[in-house]
């Protein structure tokens, strides 16, 4: 049964951030420490796959300032990398994670010059969904000497405790266990469902003027966790009714939990759900007529997901991102991120979960670039990315990782969220950035 709960959940977690990680941020302009310049404005770029990158790309993106004019190839002695993933598995198999990182690497290597000139070696691990396996993996890249490992997927975590007694660096990543947003070690940049929560509880209460809120959440882990989160900063805004309804991630039936969030007659109802769960939340709401204001998970977005519950039950619910909607034109990152992989990532889908590895990645390629060769340990990352404030992040909001992002999870470093409103048969993005941290720390 737990085995069975935790790929439930690494399934709902994944979809979630993947929708979250789709359409990023169109106005940001970072400040303080290595900022280059802003990621403000560009044209729509017109690579198409034979083409080099960095001929083609738009102007104004993060990593302007590391590419060359024309693609450099990188030769000598390699720097490793690492990469733990769950990459097989019948308990879920999440692939695209290292491909996207196979093809940021392709791309370093072929057009970048690497590091100073040495190609960059990725070391793959495969946790194949068992503490042990993730153990296995961490241990496999201190014995491989790598300078810091990209995370994917690893629901259990219990790898991460390996690499902080070996002084490696966590970057990125979905974060699902609680090592990843707890350990010292982890940096990440995303929210994960903390960040969502938040967003929705601000809002709920700030914008719709709620003052009775149900949570649908499911009942295991980081999940709950943040479900709690969401119930400390609902009271602190003035709620006067929160009421929580844990729901199993096996076999869940949406109706009778539907119809318990409806007992106090709510203003709004948030489900931290996805996946498989996003056509019953709206079919459960729609046969209770339930009158209150839906916010449900980014993933829940997906076109699939609207198809399959009809346009009518969707029409009007709130959904969390980490970057804007539909910006015109596309962002100079987006733009990046679509030609990389057209030409290095062949497989890799390109609205997947594989934008939250292929960010990581690149933030850590920056650091990296930012220490130099010379000088690079897994030392020097850590100390340069507990430094950074306000640090252009590839494709999302600015991060610091100061450790106080969100109170009791310092390895998060950018937990920002947008929402957006279902008008119309499309999204509207309805928010600003949504300081989500200052939240936290007043609910905690």
């Amino acid at each position: 049964m737990r085995s069975r709960t935790a790929r439930l959940l690494a399934s709902a977690l994944v979809a979630a951030l993947a929708a979250a990680a789709c359409s990023e941020n169109k106005e940001v302009e970072a400040s303080g420490g290595a900022q280059r310049r802003s990621t403000t404005t560009s044209e729509p770029d017109g690579c198409d796959p034979p083409e080099p990158v960095v001929t083609c790309r738009a102007p104004g993106g993060t990593l302007d300032p590391y590419l060359p004019e024309s693609p450099v190839k990188a030769e000598g002695e390699p720097i490793k990398v690492g990469t733990i993933n769950q990459e097989t598995g019948a308990t879920g198999a999440y692939p695209e994670l290292t491909m996207a990182d196979r093809a940021a690497v392709a791309f370093i290597n072929a057009e970048l010059a690497g590091l100073d000139g040495r190609p960059i070696q990725l070391v793959e691990c495969d946790t194949e969904f068992s503490p042990a396996g993730s153990q296995s993996c961490a241990q496999k890249m201190v014995d491989e000497g790598v300078v810091a490992v990209v995370g994917g997927i690893d629901v259990f975590g219990t790898g991460i405790d390996v690499l902080e007694q070996n002084g490696i660096p966590f970057v990125g990543g979905i974060p699902i266990s609680m090592a990843s947003v707890q350990n010292p070690i982890s940096f990440q940049f995303s929210g994960g469902s903390w960040g969502a929560m938040l967003a929705f509880a601000d809002f709920a209460a700030n914008e719709l003027g709620a003052k009775r809120v149900s949570i649908l959440y499911g009942d295991f882990g980081s999940i709950a966790d943040a479900a709690q989160y969401g119930r400390r900063a609902l009271e602190s805004l003035g709620v006067s009714e929160v009421k929580m309804v844990p729901m199993p991630l096996a076999g869940a039936d949406f109706l009778p939990l539907m119809t318990t969030a409806a007992d106090i007659d709510p203003d709004a109802v948030i489900s931290l759900t996805a996946d498989t769960g996003c056509v019953p939340t709206f079919q459960a709401a729609h046969d209770l007529d339930l009158r209150a204001e839906i916010l449900i998970t980014g993933a829940c977005a997906a076109p699939k997901i609207v198809d399959d519950a009809g346009e009518d039950l969707v029409e009007g619910a709130y959904f969390n991102t980490e970057g804007p909607v539909n910006p015109d034109p596309p962002l100079p990152d987006s733009s990046l991120y679509n030609a990389v992989i057209a030409r290095y990532g062949e497989g890799v889908p390109p609205a997947s979960a594989a934008t939250v590895s292929f960010r990581a990645f690149m933030n850590l390629y920056v650091q990296m670039r930012e220490i130099g060769a010379a000088a690079l340990t897994p030392g020097a990352i850590i100390d340069s990315l507990r430094a950074a404030r306000d640090f252009p992040s590839f494709n999302g909001h600015p991060y610091t990782c100061d450790g106080e992002q969100i109170a009791g999870l310092p390895s998060i470093c950018s937990p920002q969220q947008i929402l957006a409103r279902r008008e119309g048969g499309t999204l509207r993005q309805v928010t600003d950035w949504i300081q989500v941290g200052g939240l936290a720390e007043r609910s905690a």
